[in-house]
């Protein structure tokens, strides 16, 4: 089932929304396959696929996507894009990723964007040090963090108390632990990200 929201008088978002869940919704094809461009054409080589399939598991093939707002920070809205694939095996692959719109000019924000010009070695040390306060909250052993390293996110958003960054599954620890968020404080963002995007509040997805 691939579901998605529909934006009224915002072709390009809509058009961003779409490539995002076409590019999850083929997984990890075979690189050397030229990826489809139409959601109607992965969905009819998932069926295709489904179908030329002689050992049967317990559980069924899914393919399941759907975007919809998840938050709004002034002029800053943010989809989110999720995708279910599962092709037999222990289990599925959940992908999320978050899409940043500004509704003011009309284009998508990436975390570049975001960070001050100079100061991209400073946020990724917050990004480090918050990953590390994580860490101290789990319930693992002294070797989890060698195993399962922290490297950077380029999924974000913005809120009034920070910077939240998105992990998707297998990034920050094994499949058992989900996808993983941690935020990094408002008040040592100053000078680290652009002022223009601190100086506003949350605000109802509601009319936008």
């Amino acid at each position: 089932m691939i579901r998605r929201e529909v934006f009224a008088d915002r072709p390009a978002l809509n058009d961003a929304i779409y490539a995002q869940m076409l590019q999850q919704l083929q997984g990890n094809d075979d690189a050397s396959s030229a990826p489809l461009n139409a959601l109607d054409k992965v969905a009819q080589k998932f069926l295709d696929d489904a179908a030329a399939v002689t050992v049967t598991s317990a559980a069924q093939w899914q393919l399941n996507g759907d975007a919809k707002q998840l938050a709004r920070y002034g002029n800053l809205l943010t989809i989110v894009v999720n995708s279910y694939l599962y092709t037999g095996g222990a289990h599925g692959m959940p992908v999320s990723r978050w899409l940043n719109w500004d509704l003011a000019d009309d284009q998508q924000v990436t975390l570049a964007d975001v960070i001050e010009p100079g100061q991209e070695k400073a946020f990724w040390a917050l990004a480090a040090d918050a990953h590390r306060q994580w860490l101290a909250t789990q319930q693992v052993d002294s070797d989890f963090g060698k195993n399962w390293p922290f490297t950077k996110s380029e999924d974000f958003r913005l809120t009034d108390t920070g910077l939240v960054l998105l992990y998707g599954v297998y990034t920050l620890g094994p499949y058992s632990m989900g996808e993983v968020e941690f935020t990094l404080p408002r008040e040592k963002l100053t000078g680290v990200v652009r002022a223009t995007y601190l100086n506003t509040t949350e605000s109802s997805c509601d009319g936008s």
